[in-house]
């Protein structure tokens, strides 16, 4: 083995190998789920080596990889690797036939990442080749029989690389734009002029992104193409349909398209979306259905309706573990009332008439927009939508709308 690469110093000051970018923080996260999540969630047969530094976000994928049985998973300490001076580095490097992966990611200015980043790329084998060099135990065996039958791929590595840069892009762009959003609310709270220049700004980004998207999905089918792995396929092809739906949403976010609609199977739709991202922290959703036998429909937006039950889900999910989040759908006279129920952290009763406004927020990372824009989606709807319990027992989000 060349002696040069004794540690991953390397892969990042060659340039010609990596990313010459620098990337978020959320950019690192959403690569680090992205990567595992696919095997923790098809049971597949891999062999995964990682040193996570401050990614909490992925604890939950980590664990359900710890209890497969199909899963070699080797988690390396600050320790393991004193002697090479790469403390700061973090890294997965992943082998299953379904796909391979060597992802390496270190800190050079507060919240910017350097990456180096390779998918089904025979780089992928001379990254294991220099992390090898830590190993008490030999892992050549389970990991070239697990590694994917397939060529270099320098197309798939530089269209990701191009839709890594315009998520930074966007991610940079928002930052801006919400800045300018606080500043714009305390100078004045009805410059029209400063808030379209900052939608169009957004709208330009949406188009980049639906961009992106189009290559993504061309991909996708090219994947399915030759492997016929729907199972696979299926989920990517969802996501990318979803996200394009939410930026068409945010485009006419104004606009209300109001038609009758069942609400029992958009509810249940969302349900099935959410059930195997609650896995993650072993919660699931129960629905208990008090209208048996009977059509509740309502006049909705269908796509807003269902942007609101898909936040209120994600928010118990996020407060909760080891829960049974439940959906409760009831009639009240002529109303029907949907009921999200979780068992976990309470909301404080000081902040509780808050949390409503838009911009408030009690996450570290949140933005103060999302119960703001589900109060107003469902307004726009003829309904109500407040917070109708908090406790150590329970909270309780109730959506009323009036039936058709």
């Amino acid at each position: 083995m060349n002696k040069t690469k004794k540690n991953f110093n390397i892969y990042f000051e060659n340039k010609d190998l990596t990313q010459n970018e620098l990337y978020s923080p959320s950019i690192v996260k959403s690569l680090a789920r992205s990567i595992l999540e696919p095997i923790a969630s098809n049971n597949s047969k891999a062999v995964v080596f990682v040193r996570l530094k401050d990614i909490p976000e992925v604890n939950g994928i980590i664990k359900r990889l710890e209890y497969s049985n199909d899963v070699i998973l080797k988690e390396f300490s600050d320790f393991e690797f004193s002697k090479f001076d790469v403390d700061e580095i973090g890294f997965i490097v992943l082998t299953s036939q379904r796909y391979n992966c060597a992802f390496l990611f270190r800190e050079v200015e507060k919240n910017k990442f350097e990456i180096y980043l390779k998918f089904n790329s025979v780089l992928v084998s001379d990254v294991y080749k220099t992390l090898k060099t830590t190993f008490l135990i030999d892992y050549d065996e389970k990991f070239y029989e697990n590694k994917p039958e397939r060529r270099e791929n320098l197309l798939m590595n530089k269209a990701v690389e191009n839709i890594l840069k315009h998520f930074e892009e966007t991610i940079q762009e928002n930052e801006y734009n919400s800045k300018i959003q606080e500043n714009y609310k305390t100078v004045n709270e009805t410059n029209t002029t400063l808030r379209n220049e900052i939608y169009n700004n957004v709208k330009q980004i949406a188009h980049e992104i639906k961009n992106q998207l189009s290559i993504l999905d061309i991909y996708t089918r090219i994947f399915e193409k030759k492997t016929g792995d729907l199972e696979t396929v299926e989920p990517i092809k969802k996501s990318i349909q979803l996200i394009k739906s939410q930026i068409e949403q945010f485009k006419n976010i104004d606009v209300v398209n109001l038609q009758e609609r069942n609400i029992k199977a958009i509810i249940q739709e969302s349900i099935k979306m959410y059930s195997g991202i609650l896995k993650e922290k072993n919660n699931k959703i129960i629905l208990i259905d008090e209208m048996p036998g009977f059509e509740a429909n309502s006049f909705v937006d269908e796509e807003k309706f269902a942007i609101v039950i898909n936040n209120i889900i994600k928010n118990a999910h996020d407060s909760t573990n080891n829960d049974e989040i439940i959906v409760k759908l009831s009639q009240i006279e002529e109303k029907i009332r949907i009921s999200i129920i979780n068992h976990g952290e309470m909301i404080e009763k000081e902040n509780q008439d808050r949390i409503f406004e838009t911009g408030y927020t009690t996450k570290k990372d949140g933005w103060g927009v999302g119960l703001s824009v589900c109060k107003k989606f469902i307004g726009s709807q003829f309904g109500t939508f407040e917070l109708a319990k908090s406790d150590e027992n329970e909270t309780i989000f109730s959506i009323t709308l009036p039936l058709a």
